[in-house]
Order: structure tokens, then sequence, then C-alpha cells
């Protein structure tokens, strides 16, 4: 059995082969999907999934896992143990004890050489010197399982967990998980005090098959579009040269709109390209400084073309004065401003307006799109972040969807609100906090 130094929870996130998470959870629901997608990807690798959890929990889950494996699969990887046997829950809390049994549900699979990882939840009853015996039992657990190379998730309730009990197990965690995010335990000693936020597994592992999904569909447009800019650029170079020479105006209109949609699916085909580029690898969660109003006139020049082929009057106002400066990816931020635009003129009547507008306030830059367009029930906006083209069956899907979107700007520290209604048309307000 080799030990590789990095393994992955999700096929995008990986960690330090050995860590200890710590995941207090607050939505059941999420728990479980979390715990499935870990179980997955440990199936996917080859790996023994050990579970220690209540049976409710556990059949819950396997219930899920169903829907993507096989029984016998389940049977093979996955072993099941109660809760309330392994921490002998009906006497006081020892962790040496539950060290011990621990330690005999792992050795066969030591023995074996067989890779493995583990999920449990961890009960126990109130007790004065509980935080003690928590900080005790995981600080033993987090040099036992950090030893043997085995990626180790510990859940807590924490509607039952008190607060001296999180700051205690935050000490031997190096992440701290949450229903929806994973970060490094602020608490944790690491070497590197590099902040990073990931979605949690469930997270992941959605938008990972969203990505999935979307790059089946970029793959086509990859292949050909070597082949169709080649004639995009013989027609745009042609339709410049007769704007030249011809005089009447509305033949210089006309030309006018050819060189606008020459533009526009040259632009798509680029964005897709990038895209797919920007999916394939871990660009979509790097960030660094950038300066956002550069970053917003790029994407206001393709947009206006994009209003312009579709008769939408595309008004935006940028009240930034270009110093500053955002902790962003620039692609992901482009992304999140040009899919937003493009939904409000996809979604908007002929002949109606657009209005954008972008401006700093309290500490944060506030990017509002308001259309007057087709607008959404209820309950279409409940799903929204879901999947955004079923929204409208009428009109088609953006790409790469709102679901993704809202995951960009909330790895940027922001939140999206929307409004609307129905035949009235959108409101989108997305808020980033700014560097300086």
């Amino acid at each position: 059995m080799t030990r590789q130094s990095s393994i992955p929870l999700t096929s995008k996130f990986h960690v330090q082969n050995g860590s200890h998470i710590l995941y207090f959870y607050n939505d059941t629901e999420k728990y479980i999907s979390n715990a499935v997608s870990f179980i997955i990807m440990g199936i996917n690798l080859d790996q023994r999934v050990i579970i220690i959890d209540t049976s409710d929990h556990f059949e819950r889950m396997t219930e899920a896992l169903r829907k993507e494996v096989t029984d016998e699969r389940i049977r093979q990887y996955v072993h099941y143990i109660n809760q309330t046997e392994f921490y002998d829950m009906h006497e006081d809390f020892h962790f040496s004890r539950i060290l011990l049994n621990l330690n005999q549900i792992i050795a066969p699979y030591l023995e074996d050489q067989v890779d493995m990882r583990l999920w449990g939840q961890v009960g126990w009853k109130e007790q004065p010197d509980m935080p003690e015996k928590i900080h005790a039992y995981e600080h033993g657990c987090d040099i036992s399982l950090s030893g043997l190379g085995f990626v180790t998730v510990c859940g807590y309730d924490a509607s039952n967990v008190n607060a001296a009990v999180l700051l205690e197990a935050m000490k031997t965690h190096p992440y701290l998980m949450t229903d929806d995010k994973l970060v490094l335990s602020s608490l944790y000693n690491h070497k590197s005090n590099h902040a990073v936020t990931y979605p949690a597994l469930a997270v992941q592992k959605e938008m990972e098959s969203e990505m999935d999904l979307y790059r089946q569909k970029l793959d086509f447009v990859h292949v050909v579009s070597h082949e169709v800019r080649n004639p995009l650029t013989v027609i745009k170079a042609y339709s410049s040269l007769l704007m030249s020479k011809v005089q009447d105006q509305e033949d210089r209109d006309k030309l006018k709109a050819i060189r606008d949609y020459v533009a526009l699916i040259d632009n798509e085909i680029s964005h897709i390209i990038s895209t797919e580029q920007m999916l394939t690898t871990d660009a979509l969660w790097r960030r660094r400084l950038t300066v956002p109003k550069e970053l917003l006139l790029d994407v206001m020049e393709i947009m206006e073309v994009k209003a312009r082929t579709q008769n939408i009057a595309l008004h935006h106002e940028i009240r930034l004065n270009g110093r500053e400066t955002l902790l962003s990816n620039a692609t992901g931020f482009k992304l999140i401003v040009s899919n937003i635009i493009s939904n409000a003129i996809k979604y908007s009547d002929e002949g109606k307006p657009v209005d954008f507008k972008a401006y700093r306030e309290t500490g944060q830059l506030v990017l509002v799109t308001q259309d007057y367009g087709v607008g959404m029930t209820d309950n279409q906006l409940s799903r929204l972040f879901q999947k955004y083209e079923k929204t409208n069956e009428q009109r088609g899907g953006q790409g790469i969807g709102l679901f993704m979107v809202k995951q960009l700007v909330e790895h940027h520290h922001g939140d999206i609100t929307v409004e609307s209604r129905l035949d009235e048309g959108t409101k989108v307000t997305v808020r980033l906090p700014m560097q300086g």
C-alpha cells in the first residue's frame, strides 16, 4: 500500500494524507449528503470506508448510496459500526477506551495493507469536564490517525455542542467543515497561515457534476472552434472593408450588424474555451489582487454587443475610480458579471432596457443588474440557483449557470440576492468584499 502525500476528498479538492477534519453540522440532510459524497469518493479510490454513526443516519446514507452504487459495492467497501457500541455511551466518556476500540477496528486493514478512510459522528453525554475530555480524545485521534495516513471526519451535532467544546475541538483538527464550507481550522497549529475556503463535500460533488455536464457541451465547441474561427475572421474583415466603401446608411447598419454578430460568436467561443480550461484546473479557486473596474469594462464591451444584437439597450454605470482592488479570480469574476448580465439580456423583451450599476459601499463592491423582462414566479425563484436554465423552458440555458455563479460569489466571500416578479423583471445584487 503506497501512501500519497495528499488524498482527494472530491475529484478537485485534496487534503494532506492523514488529515483530521472537524465537522459541526446544523442540517441533518446536508450532513447525510456530505457523508455520502465522502463515501463515494472513497469507493472510487478503492478505499474501504468506515462509518461510525447512528443506525438511522447509516440507513439514510445507504438509501442515498443506492442511487449511485450497487448494494454489492456498498457491502464490499463500507464497514458500519454502531455509534453507541463504539463510544460505550452507556458508560462515562473514556477516550483511552474509545481509542482502543478504534485501533481494534482499523487493525485488520493495516495488516492487509488496505487503504481506508473514516467518518464518525462523535457521540457523548454532557459532563462538567467534557471540553477537556473531548480535547484529550481528539488530540489522541489526531496523533494516531495522522500517523497512519487515513483521512478522517469527526462529526458533531452543533445543536448539542457548546462553544467550549467547539473551541477545544478546533485545536486538534487541521480542517473545519460546516454544512456548506470547508476551511483551515484557525486554532490548529498549521505550518502555513494561508487561509483557503472551499465548498463542503456535497456542494463540491454537485459542482463537479455540473462541470462534467458542462464540459461535455464544451467538447464539440472546442473541436470545431478553429474551423469556425477562420471563416469568421474572413467575414469580419470583408464586412469592415465594405463599410469603408458603402455610403448608404441602411447598408452600413446591416454590415455593422454582421460585424456585431461575428464579434459575439467569436467571444462566445473564447468564453467557452477559457471556461473549459479553468474548469479542468484548480484555477477556479486561485485568487489574487485584481482591479475590478478594468475587468468590468472588458465585460461591458462584449455585453453591449450582445445587447445590440437582441435590440436591448444596456445602460451601465461604473462608479469606481480605478484604484479599488478585489481579492479575486479574474476569470471567475468576469464569469459572475457576464453570466448575470447575459441572463438579464436573454430574459428581457425586445426593445426593453437592462440596467447595470457597479459602486463601492461600506468596503464592498456592489453589482446591481436590473431587467424588465419575463421575471419569475416564487417557485422558479426558489430553485434559481439549482439550474437556472429550467426556470424558463422557452428560452434555453445559459451555460455555466447561476449554480456556479453562486459558488463563485461565495468563494469571493460575497453574497448574491435575487428579486423578481413575473412579467415585471428581475433584479440581481452581488456584494463582494474589497481590499482597498
